[in-house]
């Protein structure tokens, strides 16, 4: 069995969704659960709508669901030719397009979205992309069935008494099991939404909006699969942005732990959390080009496999702020913990830290709400300095174990391109090294780098 993930440019159109749907009629696997993403750039406007709604604009917020109507009811039409299913998917479509329309008027009265409302909100995007795959696949005679798992959380569990630990994702495994086994045994391929059930703090707070890698990897713990396949835009993990560098190739296979690496140093091809489900099972992940379906991608297994090169890939963050915090006495027992509980408090996540004997270095996002806040506390004992506007830039892979002399041509290359290096930090396993940089430089330290050491 086979777990297969199609994102939003998978499902981005008509066309992107028809080609989706061959991609899993000729698939070599018989049996296969598909989990969706919503299409291409109907997140940001349930997002829109909900912002609407918090500052009372009915007619605005009106306007967006009736732009998703639209967009939904016009890529049904090009897909869906029998009329009984195509009048189900249009009544569909409304029916949900109104209920969120009652929902989005109610949160004009409370005048703000919380964590769950706004999974709820954002939730419709991946229900009606579902919807639209599995009818166009029992269009073309295929047997399928559309599956919403909007309610699996609150059928398991009192909402209100979950915890986000190994426990609860194991009953949820064992409950979606007993729910799909029974359809691929029926030979049915389950069309399941990535949006899996509102959980305390909220799916979208709490593991981003790349959520539906994370579904698509308990899907495959629960039904035992072979494989868990990510399709998406591009043919795997590359040596770094094709964006940046237009020559960057598709690294072959590679861990567990540099995928995790590459997830959390800025790589968007794959979430960070989808990495753990497949971790405790062993189960190969493959990152697939839905344009492409033919080439191979990359391979994410338990061990890996070291390349021909000094490391795999390198990775740039942007919009990146370094705080600097100054104490005289550093050695203080204690202070650290102290530091990172202040950053907790005020939920703001650290990328990279860095220590001296007098101060310690930290990397945020740029432009985080809490920022002032949380510089205002740490300023009633130690002095702070700030810098915006940098970037990071990381080389990961495990070759760099029994490689000497790799960080010597890291920052060599750097500096050869005349760019400074503000802040340095290395993995504890010696798998990536990272170093903070002007945001202007962040292209041309990628293209140097990758230069010296992919160069053919």
């Amino acid at each position: 069995m086979f777990s297969l993930k199609f994102g939003g440019t998978s499902m981005g159109s008509a066309n992107a969704i028809s080609q989706t749907a061959q991609i899993i009629i000729n698939h070599p696997e018989k049996d296969k659960v598909v989990t969706v993403s919503a299409m291409s750039g109907v997140t940001n406007l349930l997002l829109s709508a909900a912002e609407c709604a918090t500052k009372t604009d009915k007619i605005c917020y009106k306007n967006y669901l009736q732009e998703i109507e639209e967009k939904h009811i016009l890529a049904l039409g090009e897909l869906v030719k029998d009329e009984t299913l195509y009048t189900e998917g249009a009544e569909f479509i409304k029916t949900r397009i109104s209920g969120l329309s009652g929902f989005l008027h109610a949160l004009t009265v409370i005048g703000e979205v919380s964590p769950r409302s706004n999974d709820e909100i954002v939730s419709l995007g991946e229900i009606l992309s579902a919807k639209l795959l599995s009818l166009h696949l029992q269009d073309l005679g295929k047997k399928s069935e559309f599956i919403s798992l909007e309610n699996i959380v609150s059928e398991m569990f009192d909402e209100d008494h979950i915890s986000a630990d190994k426990q609860f994702f194991e009953c949820f495994s064992q409950k979606l099991g007993k729910l799909l086994i029974p359809l691929l045994e029926e030979n049915i391929t389950p069309i399941c939404t990535g949006f899996f059930g509102k959980i305390p703090g909220g799916i979208v707070a709490t593991v981003g909006r790349g959520y539906s890698d994370f579904t698509a990897a308990l899907v495959g713990k629960a039904c035992n699969a072979q494989e868990i396949q990510i399709w998406t835009d591009v043919s795997g993990i590359l040596s770094t942005d094709p964006r940046i560098v237009k020559d960057a190739h598709v690294i072959g296979e590679l861990s567990f732990n540099e995928a995790t690496e590459l997830a959390n140093l800025g790589a968007k091809v794959i979430h960070p959390q989808t990495i753990w489900p497949a971790v405790k099972d062993n189960i190969l992940v493959r990152i697939k080009n839905t344009m492409a379906p033919k080439d191979l991608g990359s391979a994410i297994t338990k061990l890996g496999k070291n390349s021909n090169y000094s490391f795999k890939s390198i990775t740039v963050q942007k919009d990146i702020t370094v705080l600097t915090v100054r104490s005289t006495d550093m050695s203080e027992s204690g202070i650290l913990a102290n530091l990172f509980q202040t950053f907790s408090d005020f939920n703001v996540s650290i990328d990279l830290v860095s220590t001296s004997e007098s101060s310690i270095s930290v990397t945020i996002q740029n432009g985080h709400k809490n920022l002032t806040n949380l510089i205002t506390k740490l300023e009633e004992k130690y002095l702070v300095e700030i810098i915006h506007n940098k970037s990071i830039i990381a080389i990961v892979g495990s070759e760099m174990l029994h490689n000497i002399g790799v960080a010597g041509r890291f920052f060599t290359s750097i500096a050869n391109a005349n760019i400074n290096v503000k802040m340095i930090s290395q993995g504890a396993n010696e798998s990536n090294i990272s170093a903070v940089i002007s945001g202007k430089d962040a292209n041309r330290a990628v293209q140097v780098v990758h230069s010296e050491f992919f160069a053919k």
